[in-house]
């Protein structure tokens, strides 16, 4: 199996372009070309048809797809199980996106070390597009996400919900908030449609940007307000003392998601760290609402 023409051709179905695709691979458009070729002649069937707009995915190259996915993941799988050696370690790869990496990821690896010491664990934190993709080829074993997209190879369990709270470092109400040094925090589409609705007769902010470490950073500089991750709330505000929690502000939820692949459903090690994962989360909501 060459893995990089599979690597490839699933950049083309999602580029839909082959130039696209060199400078994302950082090779050649012809390189792009001689794979995307290769691979057709070793399936004997045409996968794209190139045109002026682009590369089209024939009928074939969209029911090729799955088992591409499938390949990669096998060959992930048996790498990290032959890099492993046969010894008494264990070993997980796990990625959360960005907002949950302060919050929850730091409090999961204090208990799931208690558990397993001998646990090698690779932590990221990634976009959530980038975790799904990841998860699919068996190049992370667990990603913790928002907003996880349906496919037939991904095991979707949600587990609890986080909740996110106003803080400013120049206000305690919500009626005091100064608009023009607000700062909005694009987290996922569900957060925008309740954070819009919640302030549909406010001004809209002249300032986005997108990340709560990106705002954080807006508001030790200049001050205002923004929306935080609730979990991560009290030690953003202990670790800046300016910083306060907007009481009467509404909180906004938002589900968090566990995705595996089919595969590793069942996998012990998979299985107890999800479980850790949603009796973490489970248990700040609790505390949050107390």
């Amino acid at each position: 199996m060459n893995r990089q023409l599979l690597v490839t051709y699933m950049d083309v179905l999602e580029t839909r372009n082959f130039n696209r695709t060199a400078e994302r691979l950082n090779v050649t458009q012809s390189t792009v070309s001689a794979r995307i070729r290769q691979l057709e002649q070793e399936l004997n069937t045409r996968l794209f048809e190139r045109g002026r707009g682009g590369a089209e995915p024939t009928a074939a190259g969209r029911r090729f797809e799955t088992h591409c996915r499938s390949l990669l993941a096998a060959w992930s799988l048996a790498r990290r199980d032959v890099e492993a050696g046969g010894g008494n370690r264990q070993r997980l790869r796990i990625s959360v996106q960005f907002s949950l990496a302060r919050s929850v990821l730091i409090d999961w690896t204090k208990v799931v070390r208690e558990r397993n010491p001998h646990l090698d664990l690779y932590l990221e934190a990634n976009f959530s597009q980038q975790i799904q993709r990841d998860v699919l080829t068996g190049e992370t074993d667990i990603g913790i996400v928002f907003v996880p997209q349906q496919a037939p190879d991904m095991f979707v369990s949600e587990l609890g919900s986080e909740s996110y709270v106003m803080l400013s470092t120049n206000c305690d109400h919500v009626e005091d908030v100064q608009w023009s040094h607000y700062i909005q925090v694009a987290y996922t589409s569900y957060f925008d449609r309740q954070h819009d609705e919640a302030f549909s007769d406010q001004p809209q902010s002249s300032t986005s940007v997108g990340s709560d470490g990106l705002a954080l950073d807006f508001l030790k500089a200049n001050g205002g307000t923004a929306y935080f991750p609730g979990f991560a709330a009290p030690a953003l505000c202990a670790e800046f003392s300016t910083l306060r929690r907007v009481t009467d502000a509404p909180v906004i939820p938002q589900p968090i998601y566990s995705i595996v692949h089919v595969r590793k459903r069942h996998d012990p090690l998979v299985a107890q760290a999800v479980t850790l994962f949603k009796e973490l989360i489970q248990h700040r909501s609790i505390a949050q609402s107390d």
